[in-house]
C-alpha cells in the first residue's frame, strides 16, 4: 500500500488514459447542497488566504492494460464525485474565448480522447447513479433527473459560480485555481492488500455508514472480478433492497441474525455479529441465497405487500406492524421459512396432486399469524410490559421445537399450547385480563388499535361503511359542562369522568361535527339521530345506544354495559384459544435478566412453582442449584477469558470504599472466600441481589454485555 500527498486535480483527476470506477457495493452518492456550498465555501477561503485545502483521503486500486489505467475507488467516491460536477459546473459557466484555456484543461480533466466510448468519461459511478452523472458530463441536462442529488448539486454549482462572478467576488480563474489546489492522501492499494480491512479502518473514524453500507460493502468487495461483482449486486442487493425498502435494510439485517443465531444481540454490534455469521458458514452462494430468501418473507411481515404469499396473510402481518409489535419478526421469519412451500401457489409450480395439501399448509401459517396478532393485541390492551419480549421471542422457536422434533408435526397446536401453558407473565393473557382491560384500561391514547376495533366491529358486514376521515369521539365529554356534572350527580362526576372519560364505553365514531362534543348527551342523541337518518352518518353498530330510545342518560352503568357489548364482540373474533393440548413437552427455562437493578428476581425465587437450574452465558446453558454457585462459576468463566483483569483486583486487595472486608485477593484472607486459582480468591458472602451487582460490575469492567447473561427457572416437578 503506497499513501502520499497529491494535488487532486493535477495529479489525479487530468492524468491521461485512466478511467475512475465507483463499484457497485459502494453506496449511492449521497453528498447534499449543504455539504457541496461548503466545498465551495472553503475553495473561496483558500483563494483568499492563498492556502491550499485538504479534502480527505482516496483510495483505490490501479490496473493498466494496454497503456491505459482502471482504478476501481474503495474511499473518497462522494468526494471525487462532488468535484467532477463542480468541474463541469465550472466548465460549463466559462466563456468560449475568454476563458478558453480553462476549458480546454477541464475537458481533458473530464474526458479522455481517442479511446473506446465506454472509456471516455473519466469517471464512471455506481449504475443507479451513472445515468445521471453521465447526462450531466454529456451535456444531457433535457433528461435529467431533476430530484436527483447528481442533479441538485450540479445546478447549485452553477448558480453558486454565476452569483460569485456577477458581483465580482472572484473569477472563473481563480475557482479553477482555488480547485487545483485541492489536496487529498493517495492510497493506492496492491494485490497483497485487504481492501476490506483497509475500508473499516478508514471509515471507522470517518463520515458515518450505516450497517446496510458496511455489510453490502463485506459482501460484495470480498468479490474479485468485477463482472460477477456487479452481477451478484443486481442479483442478489437490489433484490433484497427492493424487496424489504431502504428504510428497512438496517432493522432486516438485525432481525435476521436473531433469527440465525436464536439470541439477543445489540443493534450496534450487528455488523460485527454478521461477520461472524459469514466466516462461520463460509459459503458466499449460499449466505446470499439467504439474505434474499429471507428478504421476501421480510417483504410480508413487515412490507405486507408479498406477491409469493396470500393477501389473508399480507393483512394478518400488517397487525404486528400497527401494533409496533416489531419484535416479533425474527420468529416470524424463522416460521415463514418452515412454511416456505406454500410459495408454490403463488409462484404457479404446483402439481394439481399437491394443491389441496399446500393450501391446508397455507391456511395453518395463517393461523399461527392470527395466534400472535390475538396475543400481540392482548398484551397491548393488556398493557403488559413490553422489556421482555426481544429476548422471548428470540429464544421462542427453540424452545417450542428445540427438544422436540415431533412438535413440528403439530405445529400450531404446540404453540397454541406453549403460549396458553406458561407461568410467567409472557403468557397469553386470559379473556377476563382481555375483558377488564377493554373495559377500564385508557383506550384513548391507543387509538391506532381502537380504530382497528371499531373498524372490523363496525363493518362485520355487507356494507362497510368507511370511517377513516372521521374522528374518535367521546361520549361523556372531555371537557365536562355544568349540565353533565349535574346529570351525573355532584357527588360523582369527578369520578365517574376520571375512570371512564378514556374508556371503550365511552369512545365511538359519529361523524357528527365537533362542535356539539360538549352537549348534554340527550341533545348528543338529538344530532346523531338527524345525522343518521338523514344518511350523513351510516356508522350504526358502534352507535346503538344512541338510537335506542330507551337510554337517556349516560351514567357508569350504560358506559360499562356499552363496553361490555363491544368487548363481547373483540373477544369473540380475537378469542382465546380452547382445546389446548397440555400433555406436548417444551424446553421451559425461565430466563431472567438481571439488567434492571431494581429487580432481584423475586418473581421467580418467591414462586413456589420455580426451581433454580442455573444460568446462561452466551448462549450455553450452566448447572447451578444455588446462586452463590452461578457468581462463582461465572467468574471462573471470566477468569479463564482473561485472568489480567481478575488478576489485577486481587494484586490490590481490593474492597470496597470505605469498606473492611477484601473481595478479591491473591491469598486466603477469611473463610467466607472461595478459592478459583491458585492466587485468586474471592468473597462469597453474599445476597442474591449482591451477587447480581458483582456480576454487573464485572462485566462491565470486562466490556461484555449483560444481556447474553441471564438466570435460569424451570418448573417445579
Amino acid at each position: 500500500m503506497e499513501a502520499n500527498n497529491r494535488r487532486l486535480y493535477t495529479k489525479i483527476i487530468e492524468q491521461t488514459y485512466r478511467q475512475y470506477t465507483i463499484p457497485v457495493y459502494q453506496r449511492l452518492y449521497s453528498w447534499q447542497k449543504q455539504q457541496c456550498n461548503q466545498l465551495y465555501d472553503d475553495i473561496m477561503d483558500s483563494i483568499k488566504k492563498g492556502r491550499n485545502h485538504y479534502l480527505g483521503s482516496l483510495v483505490y486500486f490501479e490496473k493498466t492494460e494496454n497503456n491505459f489505467s482502471f482504478c476501481p475507488i474503495i474511499d473518497g467516491q462522494q468526494r471525487v464525485t462532488t468535484v467532477i460536477l463542480l468541474l463541469k459546473a465550472l466548465y460549463d459557466m466559462a466563456d468560449d474565448e475568454k476563458d478558453k484555456t480553462i476549458k480546454n484543461r477541464i475537458y481533458h480533466s473530464l474526458y479522455n480522447d481517442n479511446c473506446e466510448e465506454r472509456y471516455k468519461l473519466k469517471l464512471k459511478s455506481v449504475d443507479s447513479d451513472n445515468q445521471e452523472l453521465e447526462k450531466v458530463l454529456m451535456g444531457n441536462l433535457s433528461d435529467l433527473d431533476q430530484s436527483s442529488n447528481v442533479a441538485i448539486n450540479y445546478h447549485n454549482f452553477i448558480d453558486r459560480i454565476k452569483t460569485s462572478v456577477e458581483l465580482e467576488q472572484v473569477s472563473i480563474d481563480e475557482i479553477f485555481e482555488g480547485i487545483t489546489n485541492l489536496e487529498v492522501v493517495e492510497i493506492i492499494i496492491d494485490k497483497n492488500d485487504d481492501p476490506q480491512l483497509i475500508f473499516e479502518s478508514i471509515n471507522s473514524t470517518g463520515m458515518y455508514l450505516e450497517t446496510s453500507d458496511l455489510i453490502r460493502n463485506f459482501l460484495l468487495m470480498g468479490i474479485k472480478d468485477a463482472g460477477k461483482q456487479k452481477e451478484y449486486y443486481k442479483k442478489y442487493w437490489v433484490k433484497l433492497q427492493n424487496d424489504v425498502g431502504k428504510d428497512n435494510i438496517e432493522k432486516f439485517f438485525y432481525d435476521f441474525l436473531v433469527m440465525k443465531d436464536a439470541r439477543y444481540i445489540q443493534e450496534t454490534k450487528v455488523y460485527d455479529n454478521f461477520k461472524l455469521y459469514y466466516r462461520k458458514v463460509n459459503n458466499q452462494e449460499y449466505v446470499f441465497e439467504e439474505i434474499v430468501k429471507f428478504g421476501e418473507y421480510y417483504k410480508l411481515i413487515v412490507c405486507n405487500n408479498s406477491k409469493l404469499f396470500g393477501e389473508k396473510s399480507n393483512q394478518l402481518c400488517a397487525l404486528f406492524g400497527l401494533l409496533k409489535h416489531s419484535t416479533i419478526y425474527p420468529f416470524l421469519l424463522q416460521v415463514c421459512d418452515d412454511f416456505q412451500g406454500v410459495q408454490k401457489l403463488y409462484r404457479n409450480d404446483v402439481a394439481d396432486d399437491e394443491v389441496e395439501a399446500i393450501k391446508s399448509k397455507e391456511e395453518e401459517f395463517n393461523k399461527i399469524l392470527f395466534l400472535f396478532g390475538n396475543y400481540a393485541l392482548r398484551r397491548a390492551v393488556a398493557e403488559v410490559p413490553s422489556s421482555s419480549l426481544r429476548r422471548f421471542y428470540a429464544g421462542l422457536y427453540n424452545r417450542v421445537f428445540g427438544i422436540n422434533k415431533v412438535n413440528q408435526k403439530m405445529y400450531y397446536k404446540a404453540l397454541e399450547s406453549y403460549l396458553c401453558t406458561l407461568k410467567t407473565n409472557d403468557r397469553m393473557p386470559s379473556d377476563k385480563t382481555f375483558e377488564d382491560s377493554l373495559i377500564y384500561n385508557n383506550m384513548y391514547k391507543k387509538s391506532k388499535i381502537l380504530r382497528y376495533f371499531f373498524d372490523f366491529i363496525e363493518n362485520d358486514n355487507e356494507e362497510p361503511v368507511d370511517m377513516s376521515d372521521m374522528t374518535i369521539e367521546h361520549i361523556l365529554p372531555e371537557t365536562l359542562s355544568n349540565q353533565w356534572k349535574k346529570d351525573l350527580g355532584e357527588a360523582r362526576y369527578q369520578e365517574i369522568y376520571d375512570k371512564y372519560v378514556h374508556t371503550l364505553g365511552n369512545l365511538s365514531i359519529t361523524g357528527y361535527n365537533s362542535e356539539y362534543s360538549n352537549h348534554s348527551f340527550i341533545e348528543k342523541k338529538k344530532k346523531f339521530k338527524e345525522y343518521f337518518c338523514a344518511g350523513k352518518s351510516k356508522v350504526k353498530i358502534l352507535n346503538e345506544e344512541l338510537l335506542d330510545e330507551t337510554i337517556n342518560k349516560w351514567e357508569e352503568d350504560e358506559i360499562i354495559t356499552r363496553a361490555k357489548r363491544l368487548s363481547g364482540k373483540i373477544i369473540s373474533h380475537y378469542s382465546y384459544p380452547d382445546n389446548i393440548d397440555t400433555t406436548l413437552e417444551f424446553e421451559k427455562y425461565y430466563e431472567f435478566y438481571i439488567d434492571n437493578e431494581e429487580d432481584d428476581g423475586g418473581e421467580y425465587v418467591n414462586n413456589q412453582s420455580y426451581k433454580l437450574y442455573g444460568f446462561k452465558y452466551d448462549g450455553v446453558k450452566y448447572r447451578a442449584n444455588y446462586f452463590k454457585k452461578i457468581y462463582v462459576e461465572m467468574i471462573r468463566i471470566l477468569y479463564s477469558s482473561n485472568s489480567g483483569i481478575l488478576d489485577e483486583l486481587a494484586k490490590q486487595n481490593f474492597k470496597f470504599e470505605n469498606g473492611t472486608k477484601i473481595i478479591f485477593s491473591k491469598e486466603r484472607v477469611n473463610q467466607w472466600q472461595t478459592e478459583i486459582a491458585p492466587t485468586l480468591f474471592i468473597e462469597t458472602g453474599y445476597s442474591r441481589h449482591m451477587i447480581f451487582w458483582w456480576i454487573r460490575e464485572l462485566f462491565k469492567k470486562y466490556q461484555l454485555d449483560i444481556q447474553n447473561f441471564c438466570i435460569l427457572f424451570t418448573d417445579k416437578e
